[in-house]
């Protein structure tokens, strides 16, 4: 029986089917809790980057950065997740990098510091897009790690599970994990072959040769003279 962390765990990473308008299918899923918890770090941003509230937050600067750019590149990272056939293509395997990269490193990490230095209680420094870039490569490392570790352990877990304890899994639990080939697969009754007729086949050999060879003839036409020259005594 998993303890209640790992239950926590498990709900938290379960991620759903991602469905564009119009039913257009991409082999992404979302996990919603992730989308939560970096909304909430995308507020506490905004506010200190926006604000004048990080004035009065007993931190340098150059840390605020570094920890928060790092904290949000690892949320972002553990929203997307792809499906497991999807991933033998590299832009789908690597489209979590991608999104990241691109949200974290370029918009949050680069953009977001020009924009800043429009407003008139902001200066624009060189230091803070240095420590966002650092934060951010930190954060994308060990979340990409956790991230890797963690579907590991479930196939692991997954694989050797035995095959009394297995149960099936609900909301799309597990999908995201294994191939489809290894979920929602039944084990099948095997057909041995019918005994019966390969044993009727190898029966059948030497009567299939006395009708191809004719053997059956010759043996009678070799028994004949000898039961001919067979006398009995005492006749000449």
């Amino acid at each position: 029986m998993p303890s209640r962390t790992r239950l926590v765990l498990r709900r938290i990473m379960r991620s759903q089917k991602f469905v564009l308008p119009g039913s257009y299918y991409l082999p992404l899923r979302l996990r919603p809790w992730f989308i939560i918890f970096t909304m909430v770090d995308m507020v506490l941003l905004a506010l200190l980057g926006f604000t004048n509230v990080v004035h009065n937050v007993p931190v340098n600067d150059k840390v605020l950065h570094f920890a928060g750019l790092g904290l949000a590149t690892g949320l972002v990272y553990f929203i997307f997740d792809v499906e497991e056939d999807a991933r033998r293509i590299w832009i789908w395997r690597n489209a979590g990098l991608l999104i990241t990269g691109f949200l974290c490193f370029v918009l949050g990490g680069i953009v977001s510091e020009f924009v800043q230095a429009l407003l008139p209680y902001k200066t624009f420094q060189l230091g803070d897009i240095a420590a966002n870039l650092l934060g951010s490569s930190l954060g994308l490392w060990l979340s990409w790690n956790l991230e890797r570790y963690y579907r590991h352990r479930r196939e692991i877990s997954r694989l050797y599970q035995p095959l009394d304890n297995m149960e099936e899994p609900t909301d799309d639990e597990g999908d995201d994990t294994l191939p489809s080939f290894y979920t929602h697969q039944q084990p099948q009754a095997i057909h041995a072959p019918d005994v019966a007729v390969e044993r009727s086949r190898l029966a059948d050999v030497w009567d299939e040769r006395e009708e191809i060879f004719h053997l059956e003839d010759d043996e009678d036409e070799v028994e004949t003279p000898k039961a001919a020259t067979h006398t009995t005594p005492g006749r000449t």
